[in-house]
């Protein structure tokens, strides 16, 4: 049965125990009444302690009333959550030993002017089919209405056609609840298990600028973490940063070139995307320059000082730019990027390798998912890491470290196959139990440019 309906009986309950309580006090108050009782003198200073002993109880059943009163005012009632609960109890004390019977309500149709219908019964049906019971749909709506609980909700019940059973809401509990949400506003609704989503979200890459892509996923992002912790769970919310990886390389060898005493004097660089693009025209023209490019990108990754110094003020001007866009939109988000999961990876490629999970082709260390036909690349021929063995790591991350229950990633449509893979590897790992925990991708359009 549904929360509220719960809380009701306990509050039932403890006033039931209030009156027991208050009828034995009286007797213990009451001279005639203690004699009749059967009490006698010598017990009085007993009779005075047990008394007190009532006392208290009393007060603190009606602050434990108070309390639960106040629980179902703080949530609003869901209708079909309550629909759910009442019918999924009928049917699982009809059918003990089905595994996860359907409950199957709906909407119901205007025809028909009942407010919900039940369609259980159909799928019931062919569930005990399968099992070599035969029975039709209409037997089974009969058998659930027998167990079915006296409950306010409903007006009335009753069978139709083949095995339907039309719901029929008590009007007076409708408009009180009408009322409720008149005089008091919409409230969050109840949740049984509060939970710790960890929501992905914005991701911008450095010392670029944020496109509507970034900004898309920024707002929804944003609005699934205010919801779920308006419905009172307990979100983390954080940003993958591209802040990591090849591009790295040709920027901070372009900052040694442009600006030799950046370690001592703050250079500046405050239009980063007029710097990007300086450093990529060299990239692609200069071959000496592209040599210096990659041989950055392996002292950043050895964490040498006067690297993570460049790479520290490049991020930080990024940063800035980005506050001043999330500052506008009420956004707070946590950083997390690429670069916090760099220390990880090595130890992810080798549980993989224990795991017999990696294969090496054409000098690349890759694997595959099952349902997959297309492999991560966990290490590049020239024994890099990537974007994949960026989000194995982080994955684990989020599911372990973070004690995460409830994954969500807001990233554009054109990743969707990226994510089916990840997950799949995270099963296959032995990392993701979907029957544990949940991991899904929130997707939205991409937008194209005049060259689609």
């Amino acid at each position: 049965m549904s929360d509220i309906s719960i809380l009701t009986a306990h509050a039932e309950q403890a006033e039931a125990e209030i009156t027991r309580l208050e009828d034995e006090i009286a007797i213990l108050q009451d001279p005639q009444k203690a004699l009749a009782a059967g009490v006698i003198s010598p017990e009085l200073e007993k009779l005075r302690s047990e008394n007190a002993k009532l006392r208290y109880q009393i007060n603190h059943l009606k602050r434990n009333i108070d309390g639960e009163k106040t629980k179902g005012r703080q949530n609003m009632v869901s209708l079909i959550g309550i629909i759910d609960d009442v019918f999924g109890l009928a049917i699982r004390k009809t059918f003990p030993d089905l595994e996860n019977p359907p409950v199957a309500i709906q909407k119901g149709k205007h025809t028909m002017k009942n407010d919900y219908q039940c369609n259980a019964a159909m799928n019931i049906s062919q569930m005990l089919k399968s099992q070599g019971v035969n029975t039709n749909p209409r037997q089974i709506a009969d058998a659930i209405m027998q167990n079915m609980p006296e409950t306010q909700y409903f007006e009335k019940l009753e069978v139709c056609g083949p095995g339907f059973i039309n719901i029929y809401l008590n009007k007076s509990y409708v408009a009180e609840q009408m009322s409720e949400l008149l005089n008091n506003g919409v409230r969050p609704p109840f949740i049984r298990v509060k939970k710790h989503p960890i929501v992905d979200f914005s991701s911008p890459n450095i010392a670029k600028e944020m496109h509507v892509g970034h900004l898309r996923s920024t707002i929804i992002g944003e609005s699934i973490c205010r919801l779920l912790e308006w419905v009172g769970h307990d979100v983390l919310r954080l940003n993958h940063l591209g802040d990591w990886g090849t591009q790295f390389g040709m920027l901070i060898a372009h900052l040694q070139d442009k600006f030799p005493n950046y370690a001592t004097v703050s250079p500046p660089i405050g239009d980063l995307q007029k710097f990007y693009k300086e450093s990529k025209v060299r990239f692609d023209n200069d071959e000496e320059f592209k040599k210096r490019a990659y041989e950055a990108v392996v002292k950043l990754q050895n964490y040498e000082d006067s690297h993570i110094k460049a790479w520290n003020l490049i991020c930080d001007v990024s940063r800035i730019e980005f506050k001043k866009v999330y500052d506008r939109l009420g956004v707070t988000i946590v950083e997390r990027g690429e670069s916090y999961y760099h220390k990880m990876m090595p130890n992810i490629v080798q549980e993989l390798d224990d795991k017999n999970l990696t294969l090496v082709e054409d000098g690349r260390k890759i694997m595959f998912a099952p349902g997959c036909s297309v492999p991560l690349t966990l290490v590049k021929s020239d024994g890099g890491f990537t974007y994949d063995t960026s989000d194995m790591a982080a994955i684990k991350n989020r599911l372990f470290d973070e004690n995460g229950d409830w994954l969500i990633y807001v990233v554009d449509a054109g990743q969707g196959t990226h994510f089916d893979i990840l997950y799949s590897a995270a099963q296959k790992t032995g990392w993701y139990n979907p029957n544990l925990k949940r991991v899904e991708h929130v997707g939205f359009g991409v937008v194209l440019g005049e060259d689609k």
